[in-house]
C-alpha cells in the first residue's frame, strides 16, 4: 500500500480542490492511503468545502520564511507517509524542510509563478513535478528544470455528476428565471482577464438586457469587480454563487462559459465546461489554445478586447447551430482526454515512479496530445 501525505497551501484555490477530492476518493482504497493536511488555516476551511475526509491543520510557526512547521514532521510519522504530495510553492518548501527523506512530488498550479517556482525546485533534485498543461510545462523547462522530471497530468471530470447536475434544479436556485446565463472563469485574477470579460458583458447586455454573470469562488479581485459592475450602475448583472458550488453544479446553471484571459491560467475548468456541452468564449491566450480552436470546439478572440468577446459571446447565445456544432466536439474530446481513469492511473504511476526511481513520466501520456 503506498501512503501519500498532501499538504495545501494558500495557493491551492476551489479548482485544485476540487481536482485533488476527486484523485483521493478514487485512489484511496485497498492498494493506497490518503490524507491531508493544510499548512494555512485558512486553505482548511476552504478545503473542507470540497473533501469528504478529516483535514489536519500544521501550521508554519515563527515566520513564513522559516517553513518551520513541527506538526507536520509529526504527522508524516504517525501516518507513516511513503510520498508526500504538496500543493502549491509553500506546501513544497515546508515539506521539504520537514521531511526531507520522504519522496516529494510538487503540483505547480500557477502558470503565472512557474518559472520562479522552477527556480527553487532545481534545490530539491530528487522532487518529481505534476502539471495541469504544456504551457506550464514549457515554462518549467525554461527556468533549467530537467524535463525528465515533469509530468503533464490533465484533469479529471466526472459525467456521472454532471448529468446528474442536469436533472437538478441548480439554475433555478443560483440564478432564478434570468437568462441567458454566463459563467466566468474563477477564482477571478488579472490573468484571467474577468475585468474584460465584465466590459464584455456591458455590451452584450444592451442587445441581452436580462444577461447574468455568474463571477464564482472569492478572491482579492473579485471584489474589485463587484466594485467596478457598482460604479457602471449594473449591480444586478453579477450573480456570485456560494463559495462550495462545484464547477459541475455552476455548469449546470450556464449557457455560455467565458473566459477572457489575458495571461496563462489554470484551464482545468474549461474541461469540465467542455464535458457538459456548455460552449466556450475565450480568450486566444496559449493555455486556453492547448484545449479550444476558433469555431471548432469553442469560440476565440483577442485577448484584452472586450468588443471582440461581445461578439463572440453573442454568437454563443444565439447561433443555436453553430453552438451545436462546437459543444458536440468539445464533449467528444473531453470524454477522450479528460477521463477519470487515465487521471487516476497517471497520478498512481507518477507515485510509482517516484518510489521506483524511474524517470518522472514514464508510462505517463498526456491524453490532449494523442486524442
Amino acid at each position: 500500500m503506498t501512503r501519500v501525505l498532501h499538504v495545501l497551501d494558500a495557493r491551492c484555490d476551489a479548482t485544485a480542490l476540487q481536482t485533488l477530492a476527486t484523485l483521493v476518493s478514487r485512489l484511496d482504497g485497498d492498494h493506497d492511503s490518503h490524507a491531508v493536511a493544510a499548512i494555512d488555516p485558512g486553505i482548511r476551511s476552504l478545503a473542507a468545502r470540497f473533501l469528504d475526509r478529516p483535514l489536519h491543520l500544521a501550521p508554519r510557526r515563527l515566520a513564513r520564511a522559516l517553513n518551520f512547521a513541527p506538526g507536520l514532521a509529526d504527522l508524516g510519522r504517525t501516518f507513516r507517509a511513503d510520498v508526500v504530495h504538496a500543493w502549491g510553492a509553500d506546501a513544497a518548501r515546508v515539506a521539504a524542510a520537514r521531511l526531507r527523506r520522504t519522496p516529494l512530488v510538487v503540483s505547480v498550479l500557477d502558470p503565472a509563478a512557474a518559472r520562479q517556482d522552477a527556480r527553487w525546485i532545481r534545490s530539491l533534485p530528487a522532487a518529481a513535478v505534476s502539471v495541469g498543461q504544456q504551457v506550464m510545462r514549457a515554462r518549467l523547462v525554461a527556468a533549467g528544470l530537467s524535463p525528465g522530471r515533469v509530468a503533464v497530468i490533465r484533469g479529471a471530470v466526472d459525467f456521472a455528476q454532471i448529468n446528474q447536475t442536469r436533472r437538478s434544479d441548480v439554475r433555478q436556485r443560483l440564478v432564478g428565471s434570468a437568462g441567458p446565463v454566463a459563467l466566468m472563469h474563477g477564482p477571478p485574477t488579472r490573468a484571467g482577464g474577468q475585468f474584460f470579460g465584465l466590459w464584455a458583458a456591458a455590451i452584450v447586455s444592451q442587445v441581452r438586457p436580462d444577461l447574468r454573470v455568474i463571477l464564482p469562488y472569492a478572491s482579492q479581485e473579485s471584489r474589485r469587480l463587484r466594485r467596478f459592475v457598482r460604479a457602471i450602475g449594473m449591480p444586478d448583472l453579477l450573480v456570485v454563487p456560494d463559495p462550495d458550488e462545484t464547477w459541475p453544479h455552476l455548469l449546470g446553471a450556464a449557457d455560455v462559459f467565458v473566459c477572457p484571459a489575458v495571461g496563462e491560467i489554470n484551464t482545468e475548468p474549461l474541461a469540465w465546461a467542455m464535458a457538459a456541452g456548455v460552449p466556450i468564449v475565450g480568450s486566444a491566450v496559449r493555455s486556453v489554445a492547448e484545449l479550444i480552436a476558433d469555431r471548432h470546439n469553442g469560440l476565440l478572440s483577442k485577448p484584452a478586447v472586450p468588443r471582440l468577446l461581445a461578439g463572440r459571446w453573442l454568437a454563443a447565445i444565439e447561433d443555436g447551430d453553430l453552438v451545436r456544432r462546437i459543444t458536440d466536439v468539445a464533449r467528444g474530446q473531453a470524454f477522450e482526454v479528460f477521463g477519470l481513469r487515465n487521471f487516476c492511473d497517471h497520478y498512481a504511476r507518477l507515485y510509482e515512479n517516484l518510489l521506483a526511481g524511474r524517470d518522472v513520466g514514464d508510462g505517463i501520456r498526456d491524453t490532449a496530445m494523442v486524442a
